[in-house]
């Protein structure tokens, strides 16, 4: 027993020195992978279109039943809602040829179906239909894979500790069930047995589980994303950052390999490389993951990879953390200073006026770097956003002119470019932005205006805006823009538009005209 104890942890040590070895190699296989992963879904799709035309040719319902089966485990975290199609199907052909065992497998499907959806509920009260009537025995595995999933997932939404715990129980139950019902020593006994005691907080003892059946057995390529995904769940329990890497690379690469848009492994290597700095090839693996989850019709995946945005909003509120707590340290290394002063020079009371005033000078400057911090987050994410969407959208206009110059449509090529209706909607879009980025800092903005105006002063908006044109103004003034001649470039608008609306605003003013856009600027 020593002995093997020794040989696991020689082993342990060696896959650790190969994987650091070779996470830089195995990111340039997986960048290659998600660059060519279109080609590969096309062939997979040929794959299944092959099956397709091998069911309508089937006359006969178990043959059809059974190629249904195949259709659906192919479209599973490929295409969610082909999937569900084939569910259904099942259902049909099953309740057709009334036979239990056809009934049990299809609603199973469904219940599955579901639950990737997010429907627990719906799920449960699929598989407990199922559970009326005994289980068929080539069917068990599945049953208790399904129940074993479902209270995981509402595990990990549990609200309370107490439902978190009942949860969890039943969970391991399920998996108590799987093992049951697999032949020791097997790739799903050995993957459960680990995933129950990390469940169980025995991490080293998972791990060489794992360890112990990848020198005896030879991962199959369909069984490597799920036992590498494991065991990065595992090294990230242990705290090895390295390990968990290079299984989360080996893990996405297999689930590009396999055609598979359920990136789970993708995004949680995102989520990684996002929280160690490397911000831009986070970007990038998370956006391959929510371009394939949208494809696939996999909302629940697209919910939760589309952070796209929040991460770069995300990694810019960090700098700005970082400077207010270096502002931070600069008060009160000036404290130190002031109070020091303050021993040598007590008797000038003068200076401690001069001091406070000091202190409070730094505290609004502080505060106001805090804002502007936040303000430039906000809007630099906004406006990198519309460049990047105003690139493709000129560069969609150049291919279209382009196309009527080839074709020789000069009237129509006329027609475009007299057009003011691209103009138009790149506006809009700009206003649409500015307004929601604006109030997103400044959410009070409109009730506070009102405030400084006489009663019964109301602002009319267009139909889907949320600020109209003397509001737009007065954000910029806020933002610090007072210029009249800058507003009117920055927003579009008339040089004479900027004066009567700062003009017309002046005179609905509570306080005097004079004082009204100092009062704005505060707000």
């Amino acid at each position: 027993m020593q002995r093997d104890k020794v040989c696991m942890i020689i082993m342990a040590c060696s896959m650790l020195l190969i994987s650091c070895r070779n996470v830089d190699t195995s990111y340039i296989e997986l960048d290659a992978l998600i660059s060519k992963r279109h080609p590969i879904q096309s062939q997979y799709q040929h794959r299944i279109d092959s099956v397709y035309s091998i069911s309508l040719s089937n006359t006969d319902d178990s043959s059809r039943f059974a190629c249904y089966g195949q259709l659906f485990d192919m479209y599973r975290a490929f295409n969610i809602d082909s999937q569900l199609t084939y569910a259904q199907k099942r259902l049909v052909v099953a309740d057709k040829l009334n036979n239990i065992e056809y009934k049990q497998a299809a609603q199973l499907n469904k219940a599955e179906v579901l639950m990737r959806s997010g429907m627990y509920y719906e799920a449960m009260v699929c598989i407990n239909e199922v559970s009326q009537s005994p289980i068929a025995h080539f069917l068990q595995p599945y049953y208790f894979h399904l129940y074993r999933t479902l209270y995981g997932l509402l595990a990990d939404f549990a609200i309370t500790k107490d439902d978190k715990h009942i949860y969890d129980s039943l969970t391991q139950n399920y998996r108590d069930s799987i093992m049951q019902v697999q032949p020791v020593g097997g790739f799903v006994y050995e993957l459960v047995h680990a995933d129950a005691l990390a469940a169980g907080g025995a991490y080293q003892d998972a791990l060489e589980v794992l360890l112990r059946y990848d020198s005896l057995h030879t991962i199959l390529p369909e069984e490597q994303a799920a036992f590498s995904i494991t065991m990065a769940q595992i090294y990230e329990a242990l705290g090895d950052v390295e390990s968990e890497k290079h299984h989360l690379i080996v893990s996405a690469c297999a689930d590009l390999r396999g055609a598979i848009r359920e990136y789970v492994s993708l995004r949680e290597l995102a989520m990684l490389l996002y929280e160690m700095g490397d911000i831009d090839r986070a970007r990038r693996y998370m956006q391959c993951a929510i371009d394939d989850a949208n494809a696939g019709g996999l909302r629940g995946r697209s919910m939760e990879v589309a952070t796209i945005y929040p991460i770069i909003e995300t990694a810019y509120q960090r700098e700005a953390d970082l400077r207010v707590k270096l502002l931070y340290l600069l008060n009160i290394s000036i404290g130190i200073i002031v109070i020091c002063m303050g021993l040598f020079l007590w008797y000038y009371a003068r200076q401690r006026f001069i001091l406070a005033a000091l202190n409070k000078q730094l505290h609004q400057t502080n505060m106001d770097l805090k804002q502007s911090n936040q303000i430039r987050t906000v809007y630099v994410g906004r406006y990198m956003e519309m460049a990047s969407l105003l690139i493709d959208r000129f560069d969609n206009w150049r291919k279209m002119l382009h196309q009527h110059i080839k074709s020789d449509n000069v009237k129509q090529l006329k027609a475009e470019i007299s057009s003011q209706k691209f103009t138009q909607e790149q506006l809009n879009a700009f206003y649409h932005n500015f307004d929601e980025a604006f109030l997103n800092i400044f959410p009070n903005f409109v009730e506070d205006v009102k405030g400084l105006l006489v009663d019964g002063v109301e602002f009319r908006m267009k139909n889907g805006e949320r600020l109209n044109t003397d509001l737009r103004v007065l954000c910029c003034i806020r933002l610090g823009i007072t210029d009249s001649v800058q507003i009117a470039s920055f927003l579009r608008y008339s040089l004479s538009t900027i004066y009567n609306s700062r003009t017309r605003m002046r005179n609905l003013a509570k306080c005097e005209r004079d004082l009204f856009e100092e009062k704005v600027t505060t707000l």
